[in-house]
């Protein structure tokens, strides 16, 4: 698990409901876990993530496939969140949103080669958020889904024990994509799950995170992105996005963050 993931501490502790669905479904990988920790050194900061994500009972990583899972091979992928299988579909990793490589923004090469290391050559398994794939596409026809491989380690008696990683989470907990979702409606059904992960990434400075610094940036009070505002401090913008929008409101970028807002693709790119 140590590759699979990189941050947190106890300060966000806090922020976790632990009365989610998710306070205890990884339970029964902490096995793999603990034995992937001792193979790290206790004073780095992946050591220092792992033990976070153990404690907040977030982990990508499953005990078991959801039974919904479908099995396909990969046959390229294309940067962070998209993918090519077999059959020639092409997959776009739904709830997170990966930096991109066509504009050379930093770490879009090693959110690509960590799609690349569990994905490119091999099997792996789909689940959708509605029904099958039919109903899960983009308007670019790619289809939108959650993307499992199966991973083979051992427990701490040293016995085989297979475990699944969801690669759109294990993305988000490296600081490798940050949470996404188009509109307020169309959230994913582990958007909470992904916030939580985000924002611990972001506390250990983790991927993309680790040149962070917090801002202030503008909301409205129905968008799902923030927008830069054009002086420090100042509600003014020249975001095309905000040019009839009205009750603007300057907050802390951390806060949009962790309200599920996204930067703007237009101003904050």
């Amino acid at each position: 698990m140590g590759s699979c993931l990189s941050i947190v501490d106890d300060a966000v502790n806090d922020f976790l409901d632990q009365q989610s669905r998710y306070y205890k479904e990884s339970k029964n990988a902490k096995d793999y876990a603990t034995a992937a920790a001792k193979n790290t050194n206790e004073n780095n900061a992946e050591s220092s993530h792992l033990t976070a994500v153990l404690k907040s009972e977030l982990s990508p990583i499953y005990p078991s496939l959801p039974k919904a899972a479908k099995k396909f091979h990969c046959r390229n992928v294309y940067d962070g969140d998209t993918l090519t299988l077999d059959n020639g579909d092409r997959v776009r990793l739904v709830g997170i949103d990966t930096p991109e490589l066509k504009e050379k923004q930093p770490f879009a090469v090693e959110a690509k080669e960590y799609t690349k290391k569990y994905c490119h050559g091999k099997d792996i398994w789909l689940t959708f958020d509605q029904g099958d794939e039919s109903n899960n596409k983009d308007h670019y026809g790619r289809l939108l889904a959650f993307v499992w491989v199966n991973l083979e380690g051992k427990n701490a008696k040293g016995h085989s024990n297979a475990q699944w990683l969801c690669i759109n989470e294990g993305l988000v907990a490296s600081g490798l994509a940050n949470a996404y979702s188009p509109s307020n409606t169309k959230k994913v059904h582990n958007y909470d799950k992904m916030l939580g992960l985000q924002k611990i990434a972001r506390n250990h400075k983790s991927g993309q995170w680790r040149a962070y610094q917090d801002e202030q940036v503008i909301i409205t009070p129905s968008g799902s992105a923030f927008h830069k505002c054009k002086d420090v401090g100042s509600i003014i913008t020249d975001c095309k996005h905000l040019s009839r929008s009205k009750n603007l409101k300057l907050i802390p970028a951390s806060e949009a963050y962790d309200k599920g807002l996204h930067p703007c693709r237009n101003c904050m790119s």
